[in-house]
């Protein structure tokens, strides 16, 4: 591809787990004569990037959207490390400019989900039928080591479902010191907003969407609470004992002060702790940081989505915090409801130009 791919096509690339990408050929060469008029039918594009390619240029001379491509025109100088190589004909922005050049398409609520996701410990990618018969055969002839690639999360009836787990693609600290760069950039008061407000490394979604809830301030629909996620628990002897590791870690986490104990509050999503093994890990553990001092609260998907529930969710809180969380104004509450709109999607349509109802967990 003769430009670098970018924005919304720049992350659905980094969506896909690689033991799926490798397996996919290299798009045509722009000198070919089957480029232009056959990148559409391409299968790398058709599977893993969708239609229209967004593609970064220099100059301002194709500017409008077409049904192939949409350009974005960058006509000033990259941070460095900002375009990358891959093994398909084509280059892509870094995770950090990706997010620079989708944030002037999506509201911010939508730009710092996209940031927990690359910045997290997850990816939601559905793979299409070929896609799926193509790993499967992958396996099948042993191309493709067990183990190997990000690993797919499958719900409690053991079926495969769109959530994988992986590294972090990029680290906080990264996205601050490019955020240092890119004064002038169009996007930029809005990546440094979203910046501001990731609380820290996400495993799931559901988690992303629980500390936006509670985290947030409440001018923009949340309820303002200090949270940390994935928060490592050093464990005493005594905790040991009950869970026999030497740390752990919270999902989201709210220091302890003179008026309450610690909170570690546990997402429960469909996707996890789904056997029997796992519920007796889950109960050592409680076990142990109860051990420590802290309340351990575990929370589903449903007390979330859910708005009455979601209100029992808040005065539980406010029990746990020994002070009751304070009752919204008209205009808190109609930014919550917006927020709450934003969140719970169907999150493989996240960034993309149409969102469903419901996100998978």
């Amino acid at each position: 591809m003769d430009y670098p791919i970018c924005a919304q096509s720049a992350f659905n690339y980094y969506r896909v787990p690689p033991q799926i990408l490798m397996l996919y050929p290299p798009i045509p060469q722009p000198n070919s004569r089957f480029y232009h008029g056959n990148i559409a039918e391409c299968e790398c594009v058709i599977d893993l990037l969708g239609t229209p390619v967004h593609r970064l240029s220099p100059i301002d001379s194709s500017r409008a959207k077409t049904n192939l491509y949409v350009t974005h025109v960058c006509t000033q100088e990259l941070p460095f490390g900002s375009i990358r190589e891959t093994d398909h004909s084509f280059s892509v922005t870094s995770p950090a400019l990706t997010l620079l050049t989708m944030a002037p398409s999506l509201s911010r609520t939508q730009l710092l989900m996209a940031m927990y996701e690359l910045c997290g410990e997850f990816a939601v990618f559905r793979p299409s039928d070929r896609a799926e018969r193509i790993l499967q055969e992958a396996y099948r002839q042993g191309m493709i080591p067990l183990g190997a690639g990000w690993v797919r999360v499958k719900d409690t009836r053991g079926r495969k479902t769109s959530l994988w787990r992986r590294d972090p693609l990029v680290e906080k600290h990264e996205l601050e010191q490019f955020a240092q760069n890119i004064n002038g950039f169009d996007g930029a008061k809005k990546f440094r907003w979203a910046l501001e407000r990731m609380t820290g490394i996400c495993a799931s979604p559901f988690e992303v969407q629980a500390s936006m809830l509670l985290g947030l301030g409440r001018r923009v629909g949340g309820e303002g609470l200090p949270i940390k996620n994935n928060h490592r628990l050093a464990l005493t002897k005594l905790a040991r004992n009950l869970y026999r590791y030497e740390h752990c870690y919270a999902d989201i986490f709210i220091e302890g002060t003179e008026v309450h104990p610690a909170i570690d509050i546990e997402c429960q999503g469909s996707s996890v702790h789904d056997s029997e093994a796992a519920s007796i890990s889950d109960s050592d553990r409680a076990a142990a940081l109860e051990s420590l001092g802290i309340q351990v609260l575990p929370l589903t998907y449903r007390q979330f989505v859910d708005e009455e529930s979601y209100e029992a969710v808040r005065a539980l809180l406010g029990k746990k915090l020994n002070r009751p969380l304070k009752a919204k104004t008209p205009a808190q509450k109609r930014a919550e409801q917006k927020l709450r709109a934003e969140l719970f999607i169907n999150w493989e349509t996240l960034a993309q130009p149409i969102a469903c109802s419901k996100t998978p967990r």
